[in-house]
């Protein structure tokens, strides 16, 4: 009969524990233990006989194998777009929506942090942190189509060769962001900044020699 009950034990414990594999962190420190979901800008933790929801705002870390990161921020996210059938001639988008991204944090310093996160449809985002943001700060970046016959009609001068062509411009707000964040560092060329692209080893790079200035 012992033997009984202490394997029927054994199997309640077990069962719990593979539905609360994961958990999160609020803000005033407290842990919340069970399965994760992530719904209309609130955690939704479901474990054996329990049922909490929690709004994402009071959420700090998310530990949970179906998040990539586990840094919680809500933000005005900013939207981009760079495949080129999908973007117009000439009207350089500007879509944002209200939304929680979950962030890795894929590299730490002492006066900058960078993270990267991925909304619904995979597209990829950059966030960084310098020591007095509260919260990660979203690095922007937007692309649309110049070029074409119009334009080379209307201004010659600016458009040609190449230029007449249909191409794909950046506008590389997330430069001028972090030449704000970033001061007047006399180690960062302008070279530097001109070849800066919105790709993890650029960034990376960027920030090393951010943290080599005094």
């Amino acid at each position: 009969m012992r033997l009984a009950i202490f394997v029927a034990a054994l199997l309640i414990t077990v069962t719990a524990n593979a539905q609360s594999k994961g958990y999160v962190i609020t803000h005033t420190g407290d842990s919340v233990f069970g399965a994760i979901k992530l719904k209309n800008g609130s955690f939704i933790i479901t474990s054996p006989g329990n049922r909490k929801e929690i709004n994402a705002d009071n959420v700090s870390r998310v530990f949970d194998e179906h998040f990539k990161g586990n840094i919680v921020v809500h933000c005005n996210l900013h939207l981009y777009n760079d495949n080129i059938s999908e973007l117009d001639l000439g009207y350089l988008p500007v879509k944002e929506i209200d939304t929680v991204m979950i962030l890795k944090e894929i590299y730490t310093s002492g006066k900058m942090n960078l993270y990267f996160g991925t909304d619904d449809l995979k597209t990829q985002y950059y966030f960084y942190k310098t020591p007095a943001d509260p919260i990660p700060v979203q690095l922007v970046v937007r692309y649309y189509l110049d070029g074409g016959l119009t334009s080379y009609s209307n201004n010659r001068a600016a458009y040609r060769g190449e230029k007449s062509r249909i191409h794909i411009e950046v506008d590389r707000c997330y430069v001028n962001q972090l030449k704000a964040a970033m001061g007047d560092c006399e180690m960062i060329s302008q070279s530097t900044w001109d070849l800066l692209d919105y790709r993890v080893y650029s960034l990376k790079n960027l920030i090393k020699k951010y943290n080599s200035c005094n």
